[in-house]
């Protein structure tokens, strides 16, 4: 029973085998070092493709872009003012008959 918790690198002797020695462990990985040389040509091929795709965008001119801000205010007010008289129709709605219920039976004296 005891034989079966040793590790499995000790003998039958209860000596333990001596591992090999590590000096290939002190050299640079080739497997590493190809990784990381992949890591930074992936990065400059893809600022590359970046460079690619900027130079295509084509800017809108500025008769389009302040066309295009005009349009945005003007939509920005109108759901600002649709808001604003949704919220007053609810807060009548809802706060009207409770107002009109305080001052029937003497709130505010």
């Amino acid at each position: 029973m005891a034989n079966a918790s040793q590790d499995s690198s000790t003998t039958a002797s209860g000596v333990k085998e001596k591992e090999p020695s590590s000096v290939e462990n002190n050299k640079p990985d080739k497997a590493a070092v190809a990784k990381r040389e992949n890591v930074f040509t992936s990065v400059a091929q893809f600022l590359r493709e970046v460079a690619i795709e900027h130079h295509k965008i084509t800017w809108p001119d500025r008769a389009q872009v302040i066309r295009e801000t005009r349009s945005v205010l003007v939509l920005v007010a109108f759901i600002t003012l649709v808001v604003l008289a949704f919220d007053w129709v609810l807060g009548q709605a809802v706060f009207g008959p409770l107002e009109h219920f305080a001052r029937l039976h003497g709130a505010g004296r």
